[in-house]
């Protein structure tokens, strides 16, 4: 669904949304769009009335989710990344998606554990003001999609490394949802399954692609909680990871600063520890 996958491979291009380097990139061109990826309206269909509460799948997608990750690289690896050098083998996310009427606002922000110290060396930086093989780190991601039709399916642009995405969701079934992001010439970037068992758990796959290659793969396994078990447990991840305060939210789904505030991201009053 909405989340992208993270991915740092440098032709891959981003979003959350969630692999990892690039979290891969759900709905965040003027360009022309392929006729082919956008989905079809029905003429009878008000979108601006469509309340996608009234589908199984968003049901369950609403709320908090945590989760524990693992990408993988192009050769089947783990992701291993000079411009993000933390762990990619098993790190944790942090998701508040939203449905608003007909659309759905997601935010997420993910924690990778330090580098193992043994693999650190002076080439080898942390970012921030943390020191290599000694503190974490995690990076934010945001994504927004909107009905495209009366059925529940969703589509939206989503802006990375200067390109225009589509992001399309389709809904397969109540437990079933597949979204894909497409580059400028409709060529497929990232195709992500998510399965919804009616247990508050959800289960997603990603496969990263440029040029027609792939680039990298995701697994991740999450479940929902309150609102107050999520901010919980971000702070016990972030304990866990020895992630400086300095760096919380730090970081965008490029590696770049993200210039805003966990308060400003999520759009909540967050507790003070």
């Amino acid at each position: 669904m909405l989340s992208g996958c993270n991915n740092d491979n440098t032709n891959s291009t981003t979003t959350n949304t969630d692999p990892a380097a690039i979290e891969a990139p759900p709905a965040d061109t003027d360009t022309a769009q392929d006729p082919s990826v956008l989905a079809v309206v029905n003429d009878d269909c008000d979108l601006d009335n469509v309340r996608l509460l009234d589908f199984t799948p968003w049901q369950r997608e609403n709320g908090y989710w945590v989760g524990d990750y693992t990408l993988l690289g192009a050769d089947g690896t783990p992701q291993v990344s000079s411009r993000w050098p933390y762990q990619y083998d098993n790190y944790q996310g942090f998701i508040h998606l939203e449905v608003i009427g007909n659309s759905i606002k997601q935010r997420n922000v993910f924690l990778y554990p330090p580098k193992k110290a043994e693999l650190c060396d002076e080439t080898t930086m942390a970012l921030g003001n943390g020191i290599c093989g000694i503190n974490g780190n995690e990076k934010i991601f945001s994504a927004d999609q909107q009905a495209a039709d009366c059925n529940g399916n969703l589509a939206g642009p989503f802006e990375s490394f200067g390109m225009t995405l589509d992001t399309n969701t389709t809904l397969i079934g109540d437990d079933t949802v597949l979204y894909q992001v497409r580059m400028p010439d409709g060529g497929i970037m990232q195709n992500q399954l998510t399965t919804l068992p009616p247990n508050d758990t959800r289960v997603r796959t990603a496969q990263g692609f440029f040029n027609g290659n792939p680039t990298y793969a995701s697994y991740y396994r999450e479940r929902k909680v309150t609102k107050a078990e999520f901010f919980q447990l971000l702070a016990a991840a972030r304990a866990e990871y020895n992630i400086l305060e300095t760096d919380y939210c730090g970081y965008d789904n490029t590696n770049q600063p993200s210039q805003t505030s966990c308060d400003d991201h999520f759009g909540l009053n967050l507790p003070a520890d």
